[in-house]
């Protein structure tokens, strides 16, 4: 595993995150659990592990632009089977104001285009219908016809339908609530 050298850059930048995130990085043992069970590690998403091992090394630029945490779908699998409980979802959000703070741009061009069409869809009728997201984030990005052969795949297959482009979303008053108050809490951030 990297280890500090103790230069007063790498101590600031791990200290950093871990008093944003508020877990203790220190702790982690570096058995690659998390890496192992994360949904999103791949040959491009080394995932959690070595992630922390950049943090820990002081390495901040390419801590913030690592993929893994652009990537982190949130789902708590690194933190279930992590033996010391590292939630690597509050690193990821540390790690994110962080970028967003210094301007780093994300590893993913189109990733915040994405992240807006995927929540507009929920917001609409109360989860997100696929095929009209991803539809929009094709022809918004300039490549219309990217997933075409997989989508007919997925039509054939019942996992998609073409119904959903014509039905009308019914909007959900209880996600309705939920937007509501994460506003709320936007607002009462300053953000």
């Amino acid at each position: 595993m990297l280890r500090l050298t103790g230069s007063p850059t790498e101590r600031a930048f791990s200290q950093e995150i871990i008093r944003m995130s508020g877990q203790d990085l220190l702790e982690c043992l570096q058995c690659g659990k998390c890496t192992g069970s994360c949904p999103i590690a791949s040959k491009t998403v080394t995932g959690p592990r070595r992630l922390i091992a950049k943090i820990l090394a002081g390495m901040k630029e390419e801590a913030l632009k690592d993929p893994t945490w652009w990537y982190c779908v949130s789902c708590g699998t690194c933190a279930g089977r992590c033996p010391v409980e590292i939630n690597m979802y509050e690193v990821s959000t540390a790690l994110c104001e962080m970028a967003e703070a210094q301007g780093v741009k994300p590893s993913e061009p189109h990733i915040h285009l994405f992240e807006t069409l995927f929540l507009d869809s929920v917001k609409k009728g109360g989860r997100v219908r696929e095929l009209k997201a991803v539809m929009a984030f094709n022809i918004r990005t300039m490549n219309p016809f990217k997933d075409m052969v997989p989508g007919m795949k997925l039509m054939l297959r019942g996992a998609v339908s073409p119904k959903d482009l014509m039905e009308k979303e019914k909007p959900d008053p209880a996600v309705a609530r939920i937007f509501e108050r994460a506003e709320e809490r936007k607002g009462g951030h300053g953000k």
